[in-house]
């Protein structure tokens, strides 16, 4: 199998607990090159990224966030006007609440590119998405090992439960996007296929608004990607305090956890890297000052939690989300009678 060149990028605000499990999982899929961008980080992120930048981990891209304008954006901006994906043979745009699993070969991303047909352009990994698994409160621990119950594959409905993210190759696409790369415009359509592999029409090719699969099969026979929205209770509270980064108008509350807390059935298939990702963390942890400034993040979120937990607005969301401990996942045919419903009201 050849040597692969690929390239994941993100941005983050306050994800210094989150960072470390995040880098050494994505090295262990063949990752061989991270940008970070962050902005705004009062946990210490920061200080993180730059020592793990000084110890040639990644690239840290600080930025300061423009009025009305999604950070998220900026950052993909930025990365398109430098070129950053030039020369990488895949790429891939994600959130550090997002873990690529495969589930053929070795089960790394090597392994997905040699299963895809010869030709393809782009595979969309689609979300599963994990639930908070009935834990309260922040522990210094991995998510993967904490949080082990999922949405079933099928899951139709809510939306959230449709998403996906992207796995391309960059100079098939004129940019990157949050959920897929933007085509070049008045050349031949990239080959899109779907986590099974299977080639999605052209149609959804070119419809470059389309980030979800209502009505296709999500595909997650090759792979798919872990989506840890939720984590715990406490980290939820910190989380809605700092608001979303692509869409920072938009409120985290009670129906962004109802609509991503599904904990329908046990789900171990990234427990296959646990050995690994020990190992892995503890060699981050080893390099200078790294295990310091990680134990400052997670330090500052647990008394942000504190703080907001003794609000009124903070101590209600809390209990709210302890009590709404599980989601439904709906059967199908009520599903889209409610996408149904959605259509009608956007029109």
């Amino acid at each position: 199998m050849p040597n692969l060149k690929i390239l994941s990028f993100t941005c983050v605000r306050n994800e210094g607990p989150y960072l470390l499990e995040w880098i050494a999982y994505h090295r262990l899929m063949g990752v061989t090159d991270f940008v970070i961008f962050s902005n705004d980080c009062d946990d210490g992120s920061d200080r993180l990224l730059n020592a793990l930048a000084a110890a040639g981990v990644v690239i840290h891209r600080p930025q300061q966030a423009q009025p009305g304008k999604s950070v998220q954006w900026q950052a993909l901006t930025a990365v398109a006007q430098d070129r950053l994906t030039r020369g990488f043979d895949w790429a891939l745009f994600s959130d550090v609440d997002e873990f690529p699993v495969v589930h053929v070969g070795q089960h790394r991303l090597a392994d997905l590119v040699a299963a895809l047909p010869a030709g393809a352009d782009a595979v969309t990994l689609p979300w599963r998405l994990f639930g908070a698994n009935g834990r309260a409160r922040l522990e210094n621990v991995p998510v993967t090992r904490q949080f082990t119950r999922s949405a079933p594959p099928d899951l139709t409905h809510p939306i959230a439960g449709r998403y996906f993210k992207t796995l391309y190759r960059p100079d098939a696409f004129q940019k990157p996007g949050v959920h897929r790369p933007r085509a070049r415009p008045r050349q031949a359509l990239p080959h899109w296929h779907d986590g099974s592999g299977q080639r999605l029409p052209d149609s959804f090719a070119a419809q470059e608004a389309q980030i979800a699969l209502p009505g296709l099969a999500a595909g997650r026979a090759l792979a798919e990607m872990h989506h840890y929205s939720t984590r715990s209770a406490a980290a939820f509270l910190v989380k809605a305090d700092r608001g979303l980064a692509n869409r920072r108008t938009k409120r985290i509350d009670l129906s962004y956890w109802v609509e991503r807390n599904f904990n329908t059935q046990p789900n171990t298939a990234i427990a296959r890297w646990a050995d690994a990702l020990d190992a892995e963390l503890a060699a981050l942890m080893a390099l200078p000052g790294i295990a310091e400034l990680h134990r400052a993040c997670f330090a500052w979120h647990q008394a942000r939690f504190a703080e907001l937990v003794a609000t009124p607005d903070g101590y209600r969301l809390f209990c709210d989300c302890l009590h709404a401990a599980d989601s439904a996942a709906l059967p199908r045919d009520l599903a889209m009678e409610l996408y149904g419903i959605y259509a009608s009201i956007r029109r």
